[in-house]
């Protein structure tokens, strides 16, 4: 995929194209699309929702607010028809459908041109799919929350069926026949009585000259082409010869290459720094300070990491030289308040912790800028395009429609590139040298100098009546949160999906250690934990831990992934000694998921064997993608409750790369095995909701194997 230019994206609204555009407004209502808004688009009338399929026997979610989106307005005649958000037909029936959400690998370019094409009737394999620059025609760009299915799936089918309605039209005067009397299928539009046929190429000339209409009817279920089908990426042959283009590897004429050296120590400052004996390196060509520290920019990136090396940089130490591991996690300790207490006929306590975490993406940070007098182009992988553009178009003190963000593939994501931090520090390199950079983070850089999931500390109590019963629920949480979001955001996800009275609170405990929001935020935590605990109150109660979950299910839907777990898993069915089953489950982004996982326990070591997962997400729209996401969860979770942690000392991170902190490897993958239940209900969310359950499904796993609770990750051979 080459770089969009807004020249080029600007052409896709002209000349011999029938272009549909709809405008986008509104977000899920997760604390990150809330967090870092984007420039708001227009606020036109909303396009009136679909009529939703015939009902299926799957039962029905809890009511989400349904996304905005205007209506789309009448096209002009001649050959400009108009912006383009999403759609645009040649003369040559080639399809392009651009999508302004950015693809981390969660399959989301694919997808969602499936939901247009499939309304549209395209042949997918006519199909072109591009990726938007920032603009606001596109609505809220960010991805995160597992909100990019829930917000398009209705204006992006609507969208398809609009333009399918103006193209039977001007087949309709073409062919001088009803409308109605015409058939639609794989880019064709057919008249049966008479055997003549049109292409869509064909019908461009007509077809723009029509209004778009403001709503069309949308296909049931039972007609779906594409939808539901297991669909290959569109990148996956450009990312497996290498001619994908992600961030890093962007290359520009005139472009040079920059590392930043940053403070050692949280809260330390520049003191001195050599610059002539960083430009003594040959190839370095600058040295500037910048706000996060100091820039090398050379003509390579060897000659920028050996010049930083060659700075003789001093710093000004902070008050923060000291801070460790023990100490932020006594001051948790200090900073929880008591559970509530209870009168039930059994109580059970426990108290949990959870590390620091690094995204770790694969791909580390970097950002291509080039700065120039009255504009800016990035060319980056971002998980917010918007917010892109609106750092780089505050820092420049410019307009925002003056700053171009061409967004690339992203090597990964997680929550970390959705901050623009690197952003803005390749934007302030290139403005100081007034030269297209590339900034490039190491590996390195990425672990010490990035912000990680926040620490926490958990106290519970529980209670049970004499029959077995939990009566009593009472969570109490510290957490230094994610910026002024901490305790408040911490507790709100901490709710339960069973019927079940919890009482729940949060304290914030402030810390140097910067934060951001990581694969399912706080829900990545409070699952690990309210899940662990059912299943000590299930032991205590002499129950079963899937028996008890299936029966304090709040929603049908939560019983059958339930069910679905335990029978694929073959729930109760004898293991060897040493091995044992674990069940957790979440919900959450609209959608249901449970997990079982099996394990075996030798001495201090644990091997994850196998582990299945049952989703129920509303309608799938691509199965395989949704498959590799729960594997990518699957791996998130196993890796995060026997490998992962990022730890304090001397007021600086420890971790340097996969080497210190341990990531799965290939070997020590489980057979993942994804089933998904049937449904019509609206899409839900599936990149970050099977994550959540996965740690305890382990950690319940390995009592059930061991006899022994986990209740810290990651897990120490001294806990088992």
């Amino acid at each position: 995929m080459k770089p969009i230019s807004r020249r080029r994206f600007l052409k896709l609204g002209a000349g011999t194209s029938l272009v549909l555009g709809v405008y986008l407004t509104g977000c899920a209502n997760e604390s990150l699309l809330q967090a870092i808004p984007t420039p708001p688009p227009p606020a036109p009338a909303p396009i009136p929702s679909p009529v939703p399929s015939p009902a299926a026997a799957a039962p029905t979610a809890p009511p989400m607010p349904a996304p905005s989106a205007p209506a789309p307005t009448p096209a002009p005649t001649g050959p400009a028809f108009a912006p383009s958000a999403w759609l645009a037909i040649d003369t040559n029936g080639v399809a392009t459908i651009t999508v302004g959400k950015p693809d981390m690998g969660q399959g989301v370019r694919t997808a969602l041109a499936m939901l247009l094409a499939e309304e549209l009737e395209l042949d997918w394999q006519n199909v072109r799919v591009e990726q938007a620059p920032a603009d606001r025609r596109f609505g809220n760009q960010m991805v995160a929350g597992s909100a990019s299915m829930r917000q398009l799936y209705g204006p992006l089918r609507q969208a398809g069926a609009s333009a399918l309605a103006m193209l039977l039209a001007a087949a309709a005067q073409q062919l001088q026949v009803d409308a109605a009397s015409l058939k639609a299928e794989k880019g064709i539009i057919s008249h049966a009585a008479s055997g003549r046929s049109l292409r869509y190429g064909e019908l461009v000339p007509v077809a723009r000259t029509l209004p778009v209409p403001a709503s069309a009817p949308l296909k049931a279920a039972e007609h779906f082409r594409l939808i539901g089908k297991p669909t290959p990426r569109v990148d996956n042959a450009a990312v497996a010869t290498g001619q994908a283009i992600y961030g890093m590897d962007v290359r520009l004429p005139t472009m040079r290459y920059a590392v930043v050296a940053r403070p050692p120590s949280f809260g330390s400052q520049v003191a001195s720094f050599n610059a002539d004996s960083a430009k003594a390196v040959p190839g370095v060509t600058d040295v500037v300070q910048i706000g996060s520290g100091v820039a090398v920019v050379a003509s390579n990136t060897w000659a920028a990491f050996k010049g930083r090396e060659a700075l003789q940089i001093t710093w000004q130490a902070g008050p923060y030289g000291q801070l460790d591991s023990a100490a932020i996690a006594e001051s948790l300790r200090a900073g929880v308040s008591e559970p509530a207490a209870a009168s039930a006929a059994q109580l059970v306590e426990a108290s949990y912790d959870l590390p620091y975490l690094a995204h770790a993406p694969m791909e580390p940070m970097n950002c291509v800028a080039d700065v120039r007098a009255d504009s800016c182009e990035l060319w980056v992988g971002t998980q917010s395009p918007g917010g892109a553009q609106a750092a780089a178009a505050r820092m420049l003190g410019l307009p925002a429609e003056r700053v171009t963000v061409n967004v690339t593939l992203l090597g990964g994501g997680f929550g970390r590139r959705a901050d623009t931090d690197f952003v803005e520090e390749a934007v302030a390199i290139s403005q100081a040298v007034g030269a297209p950079v590339k900034l490039v983070w190491s590996r390195a850089d990425d672990m010490q100098h990035g912000s990680f999931r926040p620490i926490s500390h958990h106290r519970l109590r529980g209670g049970l009546d004499g029959q077995g019963n939990v009566v009593a629920w009472s969570h109490r949480i510290a957490t230094p949160g994610i910026g002024g979001m901490g305790g408040q955001m911490a507790a709100s996800n901490a709710r339960l999906p069973y019927s079940i009275r919890a009482d729940v609170d949060a304290a914030t405990v402030p810390q140097p250690v910067p934060t951001w929001f990581w694969r399912a935020v706080f829900s990545s935590q409070n699952g690990f934990v309210n899940e662990s605990f059912l299943d000590e109150l299930a032991a205590a109660a002499n129950r079963d831990p899937f028996t008890v979950r299936r029966d304090l299910a709040q929603s049908p839907r939560l019983r059958t992934v339930l069910e679905l777990a335990a029978e694929k898993a073959g729930w109760g069915a004898a293991l060897p000694a040493g091995q044992g089953r674990g069940i957790a489950a979440h919900v959450e982004y609209g959608s249901f998921a449970a997990v079982v996982a099996e394990v075996r326990v030798d001495g201090g070591a644990v091997r994850v064997q196998r582990v299945v997962v049952a989703v129920d997400c509303g309608v799938a729209v691509n199965p395989l993608s949704i498959a590799a996401q729960v594997e990518g969860c699957v791996a998130d979770g196993v890796s995060t409750t026997l490998k992962s942690a990022i730890t304090i000392a001397g007021g600086q991170v420890q971790q340097t790369s996969f080497a210190d902190y341990g990531w799965l490897r290939i070997g020590e993958m489980p057979v993942v095995e994804t089933h998904l239940v049937p449904s019509s209900e609206e899409p839900g969310g599936i990149g970050e909701l099977v994550y959540p359950a996965v740690p305890p499904a382990l950690a319940n796993a390995i009592f059930a194997a061991s006899d022994r609770r986990v209740r810290r990750l990651p897990v120490r051979a001294e806990d088992l």
